[in-house]
């Protein structure tokens, strides 16, 4: 694992535009946590939206030809 120090040392060394290059890694870095963070939260949310169409729906006759996509549409909308 890399100290402190040592990464400091490292980044003295580069050019500026080497920098800013790792001023955006590191910004990177930052929002993957704070997503990885938030994350049960929006399983939950999305739970309760998958939920609630589910109820939307449940015991409409949805008619004949009704198949596995129209399904996915219905519950997760038109990605398409």
């Amino acid at each position: 694992m890399a100290s402190r120090e040592n990464l400091l040392r490292q980044l003295n060394q580069l050019s500026d535009e080497a920098i800013d290059e790792v001023g955006r890694f590191v910004s990177h870095l930052k929002k993957c946590q704070v997503k990885s963070r938030s994350s049960k939260k929006n399983d939950k949310t999305l739970a309760g939206k998958q939920s609630a169409a589910i109820k939307k729906w449940a015991g409409r006759n949805l008619g004949p030809g009704y198949a596995g996509r129209d399904h996915d549409r219905i519950l997760y909308g038109d990605k398409g």
